[in-house]
C-alpha cells in the first residue's frame, strides 16, 4: 500500500494566507468490508506516519466497538510505545529541520542514533509480541534492555538538545528568566534557535485568538466528535472540523498549556514562536527522563467514563471511538462493525485541525505577514509551520 499522506500546499501575502491540502480524508474506507483483525494488520502499512499512535488508535477503536477490554498493563504499554514515537518524532524536527533555520547542516548523525535509540526502546519493551493487537499482549514489566535504551536516549537528548540531564532541565526551568540563562549558557542548535528568537523580539510571532480543542475531556470529545464522524457529512467535517463552529488547535502546546514553562510563556507572548518551541523542548524532555505525562497531556477528564489510561472511549455496541495523543496532538478513530466486518472508518488527524483554512496555522501566517516585510517573511513562515510541525510535506508560496 501507499502512504496517503498527502501535501499542503501554503500560500501567504499581504492579502491573506490560504491553505490547500491534497490529504484524503477518505483513505481508511479501504478498510469497509474487511475482518477486524485484517484491519488492524494492514492500518500501519498504509498510514506509515505516527504508524504506532494510529495502530493504538485502530486497536483501541475495535476493542470498543466490539466489546473487547484490554488489561491495563496493555494499556500502559501502548501509551509507552506512543511515547517513544513521540520522542522520535520531535527530535526528528529539533535535530534535523531546527538547524536549518539557522542556515546550519542537519545533524544527521545524531538522528541516525535516535532512530536507533527508539528502535531499541520500541523492540525491548514489545519483546517479540504484538501489543497493538486487539485485546493483543500481556503484563509484562520494563524490562533492563528497555531502561538501557531509554537511558541512551536520555544522554543524547542530554548532550545533543539541552545540554544538562533531561530530569535537571525539567526542574529548572520553570518560567522565562529560567529559559533565558539556558540558552546563555548553552550551546547546543536548540538552545541557539531560542536565543535568536528571544533576540530578535520574535517571541509572540505569529500569536492569535485560535482556541485549544478541551482534548482533557475525553468524555465531551466523543460525545461532540464521534456523532459527526459517523454522520452523512463526515467527510466535509474530517477536511474542516470545528469545534462550537469554530477551528480549534490541537499540539504539543495546547497538552502542556498546565506546565509552568508553557502557563508562562503563552500568558507573556500567548501561542507564539517562542511558546510552540519550548513546547516541542519540554515534551522531549519529559519524554527524555521518564516523567509521567503531565495533567495537561491526559485525554480523559477525572470522573469520566472513559477506560483504563483514557485513550478510548465507549460510544454504543457495534462503534467504537479511540483518541490518542499523537505527537503531533489528538488523533481519533471511529469504526463501525457489523456482522464480524468494518462497515464504517474515519480517522480525524491533528493536521486537519491546525492546517484548517481558518485555522492557527492561517491566523498566525497573517499575523506574521502583517507585522515582517522583505526577505525576512519566508524564513520566519517556515520557522512557524515548522513549530506547529505538520504531519506531512509543505510548500510554501509567497504571493
Amino acid at each position: 500500500m501507499s502512504d496517503p499522506a498527502g501535501k499542503l500546499q501554503i500560500r501567504i501575502g499581504p492579502t491573506g494566507t490560504t491553505i490547500g491540502s491534497s490529504r484524503p480524508v477518505r483513505a481508511a474506507s479501504v478498510f469497509v468490508g474487511r475482518e477486524p483483525g485484517e484491519t488492524a494488520r494492514l492500518l500501519p502499512a498504509l498510514f506509515s506516519i505516527c504508524a504506532t499512535a494510529q495502530s493504538v488508535a485502530c486497536a483501541g477503536a475495535l476493542e470498543h466497538a466490539q466489546g473487547i477490554e484490554p488489561a491495563p498493563s496493555v494499556l500502559a504499554l501502548r501509551r509507552r510505545l506512543v511515547e517513544a514515537e513521540t520522542l522520535r518524532e520531535h527530535l526528528w524536527r529539533i535535530l534535523l529541520d531546527w538547524p536549518r533555520l539557522l542556515d546550519l547542516g542537519p545533524d544527521a548523525a545524531s538522528m541516525a542514533r535516535a532512530m536507533d535509540g527508539c528502535a531499541r526502546l520500541r523492540a525491548a519493551l514489545a519483546r517479540g509480541k504484538d501489543q497493538v493487537e486487539q485485546g493483543g499482549g500481556s503484563e509484562m514489566p520494563v524490562s533492563d534492555a528497555a531502561r538501557e535504551a531509554m537511558g541512551v536516549l536520555a544522554d543524547l537528548v542530554a548532550e545533543r538538545v539541552l545540554g544538562t540531564a533531561p530530569g535537571d532541565w525539567l526542574d529548572s526551568l520553570q518560567g522565562l528568566d529560567a529559559l533565558a540563562s539556558w540558552c546563555t549558557g548553552t550551546s547546543t542548535g536548540a538552545a541557539r534557535l531560542v536565543t535568536r528568537v528571544l533576540d530578535d523580539d520574535h517571541a509572540d510571532l505569529g500569536r492569535s485568538k485560535i482556541k485549544p480543542l478541551p482534548e482533557n475531556d475525553a468524555g465531551r470529545i466523543s460525545a461532540e466528535l464521534g456523532p459527526r464522524l459517523g454522520s452523512g457529512a463526515a467527510d466535509e467535517f474530517v477536511a474542516r472540523p470545528t469545534w462550537d463552529g469554530e477551528p480549534r488547535e490541537t499540539s504539543p502546546l495546547t497538552r502542556g498549556l498546565d506546565a509552568p514553562l508553557i502557563r508562562d510563556l503563552a500568558g507573556r507572548f500567548g501561542n507564539g514562536i517562542l511558546t510552540r518551541l519550548a513546547a516541542q523542548l519540554l515534551e522531549v524532555t519529559r519524554i527524555a527522563s521518564g516523567s509521567e505525562p503531565a495533567e495537561g497531556i491526559r485525554s480523559a477528564a477525572p470522573g469520566s467514563k472513559a477506560t483504563g489510561d483514557g485513550m478510548r472511549w465507549i460510544a454504543k455496541p457495534g462503534v467504537g471511538l479511540a483518541q490518542v495523543p499523537a505527537a503531533r496532538g489528538l488523533l481519533i478513530h471511529r469504526v463501525e462493525v457489523r456482522e464480524g466486518r468494518v462497515a464504517d472508518y474515519r480517522i480525524l488527524a491533528p493536521t486537519e485541525w491546525n492546517f484548517h483554512p481558518r485555522g492557527v496555522v492561517t491566523a498566525g501566517l497573517d499575523a506574521i505577514a502583517a507585522r515582517v516585510r522583505g526577505p525576512e517573511l519566508r524564513p520566519l513562515a517556515r520557522l512557524f509551520v515548522a513549530a506547529v510541525d505538520p504531519c506531512v510535506d509543505f510548500d510554501l508560496v509567497e504571493r
